[in-house]
């Protein structure tokens, strides 16, 4: 009886602990919400025209200026746009831009420290790691539908389905040094 009485004290203890880290969990994400805005959806380099100020004001498009970070001025190619919580449209350029985990929290917290001093009442953004499941998921399920060859060709005719099945691998690797395993 004294077993059984200790079991049930254990297994209320251990409920209650998952209660409190679900309200905890809720309570973390739901202080992050904001509203969706339009996201591009597919920020990448080869989808940005960028251009340098020079010192007088004028523009220069000339290798002197890399200095400078480059500015946008067009951003091509919309046909992925989504509404969307724009913290993923900011990982999508994390991820599709920089070269490593440490580079994208570098401009995650420089996007966070910029929005903070021009946005009242701002909202932080909150880790960047879940976001990167989320994207790295996001890419999985991409990558499934491109292999079904629901259209007859994949992604590109020029892609073959050994080279989606890499970037699957890669993405599953992605998601296992994100502390998943499979």
């Amino acid at each position: 009886h004294k077993l059984t009485h200790e079991a049930n004290h254990v297994g209320l203890v251990s409920a209650v602990s998952q209660e409190e880290q679900q309200q905890q969990l809720h309570a973390s994400t739901s202080k992050c919400t904001v509203p969706p805005v339009l996201c591009h959806m597919d920020c990448q380099p080869q989808n940005l025209i960028c251009f340098h100020y020079t010192k007088d004001g004028g523009e220069d498009e000339s290798p002197t200026a890399q200095q400078q970070l480059p500015h946008i001025s067009s951003i091509l190619d919309w046909e992925e746009a989504a509404f969307a919580d724009p913290r993923f449209e900011l990982l999508l350029l994390c991820r599709k831009v920089c070269a490593n985990k440490e580079q994208a929290k570098r401009v995650w917290n420089f996007y966070e420290e910029q929005v903070r001093t021009t946005i009242p009442n701002f909202l932080p953004l909150g880790s960047i790691e879940p976001w990167l499941k989320l994207e790295t998921v996001h890419s999985i399920t991409t990558l499934l539908l491109q292999s079904m060859d629901l259209l007859g060709g994949g992604r590109n005719p020029w892609e073959s389905k050994p080279d989606l099945y890499g970037k699957l691998e890669r993405e599953f690797q992605r998601l296992n040094g994100l502390g998943w395993k499979f």
